[in-house]
């Protein structure tokens, strides 16, 4: 989707109110450790695409379907806190950046050579006094 400065600033406010109702009104569903890492508007602000992620990712796609499953609900309760004309449809994805992150950190380690530890010196310099 497209990324306008009012698409963003639509997309944080839905984040923001999304936090809030599932945290407030979404009781029947285990949430766990999932966190909403970013939400995607599209320019005619009718859908919202809302990425999740989790410290596993069995539970980040098993909440993504307990979300999708309840998205009506969600949706309704969302239509309550925030003030658009048209409260967007949502589409509940799960976010698999955190763990690309840390598969390619591990690459990086592997491949990369260790920096030695720089010494400690104690305001000694290599520069010689030499007049």
């Amino acid at each position: 989707m497209k990324k306008t400065r009012r698409t963003s600033r639509v997309g944080e406010m839905i984040r923001n109110a999304l936090v809030e109702v599932l945290r407030h009104d979404v009781k029947d569903i285990s949430l766990g450790l999932t966190s909403i890492t970013e939400v995607e508007v599209s320019p005619d602000l009718h859908l919202a695409r809302v990425f999740l992620s989790s410290l596993t990712e069995e539970e980040a796609k098993a909440t993504v379907k307990a979300l999708q499953n309840a998205r009506g609900r969600i949706r309704h309760a969302l239509g309550q806190r925030i003030h658009l004309r048209f409260t967007p449809d949502l589409e509940f994805k799960y976010d698999d950046t955190p763990i690309r992150a840390g598969r390619i950190e591990d690459l990086l380690q592997k491949v990369m050579p260790k920096a030695e530890p720089e010494p400690k010196g104690g305001g000694e310099s290599d520069e010689s006094d030499e007049e």
